[in-house]
């Protein structure tokens, strides 16, 4: 996503205690994960689907399939229910439309970071 839209996210969550590592698009994402995977705890990946470099369409398919865990969801400006839809299919846990409010996005996040706590737990 743009800076300013990521640093306003990465904000809202921060000062709701959540430790937040942020990426400018897929590739950095991914090598974010590589780099050291045991020191990066990621409960919940958030994903535009309109980036640079790497789509979020295909960063998504490569958290689900090296990644299952973790839920995903997607943070768009294009309400594209198809899509979203199709998506979903892909192991997408959920999505949220910009603008997003505050409390929208710690509830979706919460949310994310309980399925990913439950989800190891099965493992």
């Amino acid at each position: 996503d743009n800076a300013y839209a990521r640093q306003a996210v990465c904000l809202v969550l921060t000062k709701a205690g959540y430790d937040v590592v942020e990426a400018a698009d897929g590739t950095q994402a991914l090598a974010v994960m590589e780099t050291d995977p045991e020191a990066v705890h990621v409960d919940t990946v958030i994903c535009d689907l309109d980036m640079p470099n790497m789509n979020g369409s295909q960063t998504l398919s490569y958290f689900q399939s090296h990644y299952p865990l973790i839920p995903l969801i997607i943070l768009t400006g294009a309400p594209d229910f198809v899509l979203t839809d199709v998506l979903s299919q892909q192991g997408v846990t959920d999505y949220l439309l910009k603008p997003v409010s505050e409390k929208r996005l710690l509830e979706k996040v919460r949310v994310g970071v309980r399925l990913h706590e439950l989800r190891q737990r099965q493992v």
